[in-house]
C-alpha cells in the first residue's frame, strides 16, 4: 500500500514539474505595425500560433512611425513596416528626437502584400486600367457607366489613417496628381471595407490581406507591398520560434 502511494505522489510530482517547465517554456511575444502587415501576416496566424506554442502572441496595430519608436524603446519585440516605407519612417522617426540607427537592427522580408482595389459585389465593373484608376481618384471620371458600369456616379473613398498605403498609391497610380474634392475620408483599411460593404457605388483601395468573399477584386495593374520585420539586434529566441511558425506552417506569401 505504501508502494502504491510512493509510486503516485513521485508520478504526481513529475506531472507538476512537467507543467511548469511547459508554462516557464511560454513567451509573451509583441508584435507593432501597420494594418496592411498586421492583417496579412500576424492576425491569420495568431490563433493558431499560440495554441500550437502556448505563446502568447501580442497585436498592437499603429503607424510605422510610432512601431519603430516602440522597438527602440524595447516596448514590443518586433516591428512590422514596409521597406517601401522605410526610409522615410526612420527620418520621421529621428525628427521625433529619437536616435533611430539602422545598423542597431535586423530586418527579414517575410511576406509580400499587394495594393488592391475593392468595390461592391453589385458593381459590373471587372477590371481598371492606371490610367482609369488616375482618372477616377482624381475627378475626370465621375460615372461608373463608362467604365462599362451602372449608370451611377462613382464614390471614391479615401483614408485618412492609412498613410502608408495612401503614399504608394500616389506615387505608383496618381503620378503626384491631387484627389478629388469628391472623396468621402474615413478612417483605416478596415473603414474602407466597411464603406465599400455598404455602398454599391463605392471604391478603394486597400491591401490584399483585407480582402473577403462578400467584396468585389478588380483586375488592376499590381503594385506590390513586401513586409519586414525588424528586430533590436538579433532576434530572441521566442520571436525565431514566430518567425519560423510562419515560414513553416504558412510560407512566403507571394501575392
Amino acid at each position: 500500500m505504501a508502494r502504491v502511494r510512493w509510486w503516485a505522489v513521485a508520478l504526481g510530482v513529475l506531472f507538476v514539474l512537467g507543467t511548469t517547465q511547459q508554462v516557464s517554456r511560454a513567451d509573451e511575444i509583441t508584435v507593432e505595425g501597420g494594418a496592411a502587415s498586421i492583417s496579412t501576416v500576424f492576425v491569420p496566424i495568431k490563433e493558431v500560433f499560440e495554441s500550437t506554442t502556448g505563446d502568447r502572441l501580442t497585436i498592437r496595430l499603429t503607424t510605422p512611425v510610432d512601431s519603430l519608436i516602440a522597438l527602440h524603446r524595447g516596448e514590443v519585440d518586433l516591428a512590422s513596416i514596409s521597406p517601401l516605407v522605410l526610409e522615410d519612417t526612420m527620418a520621421k522617426v529621428r525628427g521625433r528626437g529619437v536616435p533611430f540607427n539602422l545598423s542597431d537592427y535586423q530586418q527579414r522580408t517575410i511576406a509580400q502584400d499587394r495594393v488592391v482595389f475593392f468595390v461592391n459585389k453589385a458593381n459590373k465593373v471587372t477590371q481598371l486600367s492606371k490610367e482609369q484608376l488616375k482618372g477616377i481618384f482624381t475627378g475626370s471620371l465621375t460615372n461608373w457607366k463608362d467604365l462599362g458600369g451602372a449608370d451611377q456616379p462613382i464614390a471614391v473613398y479615401w483614408g485618412k489613417d492609412a498613410p502608408f498605403l495612401n503614399a504608394i498609391f500616389s506615387r505608383k497610380i496618381m503620378d503626384g496628381s491631387k484627389l478629388t474634392d469628391r472623396a468621402t475620408v474615413v478612417g483605416d483599411l478596415f473603414a474602407l471595407r466597411q464603406a465599400v460593404l455598404q455602398d454599391p457605388a463605392a471604391i478603394v483601395f486597400n491591401s490584399n490581406g483585407l480582402k473577403m468573399p462578400t467584396l468585389k477584386v478588380l483586375a488592376t495593374p499590381l503594385i506590390p507591398l513586401p513586409i519586414v520585420v525588424l528586430t533590436k539586434g538579433e532576434p530572441s529566441p521566442k520571436v525565431e520560434r514566430l518567425l519560423e511558425f510562419y515560414e513553416s506552417e504558412f510560407g512566403f506569401l507571394s501575392e
